[in-house]
């Protein structure tokens, strides 16, 4: 469990670091849109004849996520009525169809669909664990910096960019969404990946309207959940991607009902 382990503290805080802003945006489909772009692409690879976790997977995966970010930034002009949450919904879908397409048409295209669904976390090796760090190090350094200019587009404030300044900043930040997603996906799969950038932002952002505070909140609810979700998957014998979400969703359970019994007057701000 030692390297699973290491994974998971290295990978988890930066994924809630990313959907404190998503859930804030409430554009919760964006990291089911670009994971899904991203498992595309690895299933594309992998029906050209290259193992899910070669280099070449990999490329193919940052690819479709990275033109993902592009056009999820680039597609919120003229829209009318319509929501930007429905675009990237289509999106969705739509890498989620030609996955199973393509898939469909290797040999063991189901083993594999659940392999990219669920991930493989309990076999990464040190190796892994070292990569993951270095890329992830440099990603959060990144997202450190700019976290300023991208929160003052989340919370709607006056000094935030607009125009097409405002999509160089959406575009950067989906962008460094994508370059973790990749990097993610591959090892803990889709449904962990949606997981760790969602449900400990929604727990979080159930007591506080704080984005610094959320962060102290969230961070911590992704490392317990996530080793806790091992811990199970190791002593039960389940899946380790199922295991995590199970886990996680069960602190969003009890959070909110938390929230439902506890006076307004003591909530947190």
């Amino acid at each position: 469990m030692q390297w699973p382990a290491l994974a998971s503290l290295v990978m988890s805080p930066v994924h809630c670091l990313f959907g404190l802003h998503i859930v804030r945006r409430g554009v919760i489909f964006i990291d089911l849109a670009v994971a899904q772009m991203a498992a595309l692409g690895m299933a594309i690879a992998h029906a050209q004849g290259h193992d899910l976790h070669s280099a070449t997977t990999y490329w193919y995966s940052l690819g479709f996520a990275l033109g993902s970010a592009l056009l999820i930034a680039l597609s919120r002009f003229r829209l009318g009525k319509v929501p930007h949450e429905a675009i990237i919904g289509i999106m969705f879908v739509l890498a989620s169809a030609l996955g199973v397409v393509v898939l469909d048409r290797t040999e063991h295209g189901v083993e594999e669909l659940r392999d990219i669904l669920t991930g493989s976390i309990l076999f990464v090796q040190q190796s892994d664990v070292s990569h993951t760090a270095t890329i992830y190090g440099v990603l959060l350094a990144i997202m450190v910096v700019m976290w300023r200019a991208t929160s003052a587009v989340t919370l709607h404030e006056d000094s935030a960019p607009v125009g097409w300044r405002r999509v160089a900043v959406d575009f950067l930040f989906y962008g460094l969404l994508a370059f973790v997603v990749a990097s993610s996906v591959k090892i803990a799969g889709v449904l962990v990946v949606f997981t760790w950038l969602v449900m400990p932002p929604v727990c979080a952002f159930l007591w506080l309207d704080s984005m610094r505070r959320a962060v102290w909140v969230a961070i911590p609810l992704s490392l317990v959940g996530t080793l806790a979700g091992l811990w199970i998957s190791f002593k039960w014998d389940w899946p380790s991607g199922p295991a995590i979400v199970v886990v996680l969703g069960a602190l969003v359970t009890l959070f909110y009902l938390a929230k439902l019994f506890v006076p307004r007057s003591k909530e947190l701000a």
